[in-house]
């Protein structure tokens, strides 16, 4: 048999399954980059390094840069199986992770799933329940730079103790019916000696035509980097109700929710209420106006010596959209916590984010 007729027909039926596996499976390279410049200020005493202006480059005030790869495969009858792999990174520097070298390298995700009529499963490391509704029923999105719903939940002036992410996450989502999914998520403390314990927590959503509600709660016994372990009898329970209405001229969104510390000293022994309310008004066919106001109240509880202080938060901003990947904002922030001796904090700044 010649070599022309062996290796050509050979070759044939390589291209055709290689077809066919490229039919069945995907495979997905995305991401984000979002950087501004601007003068940034926070509230704090008069004089301390808080309250001092700053111009600089800062990368991520409207959303955390990264890069992601993720994959899925049809199985057959209905079933799928895919993965997820993603990286926050800081344009300003280069630098990977939002914190530092505390934050591993896949932070914002890092699962694998399977995914059938009967529902989802994840397993690893995956968006934290309370923090996706943060996320979703605010004006700003997942701004860890301008939502006054993040800052005072998980950021700069947040009392969450588990992350926005859940590491050694196992999770199960429903499918939707009528409107109605649930997702339950569980992870385990992995501490031979005890010190911390499995964390839990349930999602359920609503949503029908301009109308969506939802309400999440979790209880955390355990923390992972970058946040600090607990300790033996700590945990923080966090629930949050939400709800967002798009009256077609603006969309509307408002939040409410509560963070109790138990088996926690001194001033880190609080509770912390909190709400805000923000819309999202377009202006034209590229244009939308955004603006929110939120603010939390933590005071003493359960045995904890926290002072009672109030912080409030404003921010307003205009997005433009250049094209489908990439628009441009230009965004305000008042910045005021209430305590003896503490100036506002006023930030203004000007930025590009572009999907790819």
């Amino acid at each position: 048999m010649s070599f022309k007729k062996s290796f050509i027909p050979a070759l044939i039926t390589v291209l055709c399954a290689a077809s066919a596996a490229q039919a069945q499976s995907t495979v997905q390279t995305y991401g984000l980059i979002d950087l501004s410049v601007g003068s940034f200020q926070s509230s704090g005493l008069k004089g301390s390094a808080a309250n001092t202006r700053l111009t600089k480059v800062d990368g991520n005030p409207m959303e955390t840069s990264f890069i992601g790869f993720k994959g899925t495969e049809d199985l057959g009858d209905g079933l799928k199986a895919g993965y997820v792999l993603e990286a926050f990174l800081r344009p300003d520097t280069g630098a990977a992770g939002r914190f530092g070298t505390s934050d591993p390298f896949w932070s914002r995700a890092a699962n694998l799933w399977l995914q059938g009529n009967w529902g989802k499963v994840t397993l690893g490391r995956q968006i934290a329940l309370p923090y996706l509704h943060t996320a979703i029923f605010n004006p700003f999105g997942g701004s860890f730079g301008f939502a006054p719903a993040v800052l005072l939940t998980y950021g700069t002036w947040g009392n969450d103790k588990g992350d926005s992410g859940w590491s050694n996450a196992v999770s199960y989502t429903t499918p939707n019916v009528s409107g109605f999914s649930a997702t339950v998520q569980g992870q385990p403390g992995e501490q031979t000696d005890g010190s911390e314990r499995a964390s839990y927590a349930v999602a359920v959503n609503y949503s029908a035509g301009p109308l969506a509600l939802a309400g999440t709660w979790q209880t955390v016994g355990a923390a992972e980097a970058p946040k600090a372990n607990f300790t033996k009898g700590q945990r923080q329970t966090l629930g949050l109700m939400s709800a967002s209405y798009d009256a077609g001229f603006a969309k509307f969104y408002g939040q409410y929710g509560q963070i109790e510390n138990h088996g926690f000293a001194g001033t880190s022994g609080m509770a912390t209420s909190l709400y805000q309310l923000g819309a999202s008004v377009p202006v034209s066919s590229a244009g939308k106006v955004l603006a929110s106001y939120g603010a939390s109240t933590e005071k003493a509880a359960h045995g904890g010596t926290a002072l009672r202080v109030t912080h409030a938060i404003l921010s307003l901003a205009y997005d433009h959209k250049l094209s489908k990947r990439t628009d441009v904002y230009a965004a305000f922030m008042l910045d005021d916590e209430k305590q003896a001796g503490y100036k506002n904090g006023y930030t203004y700044a000007v930025g590009v984010r572009h999907n790819f």
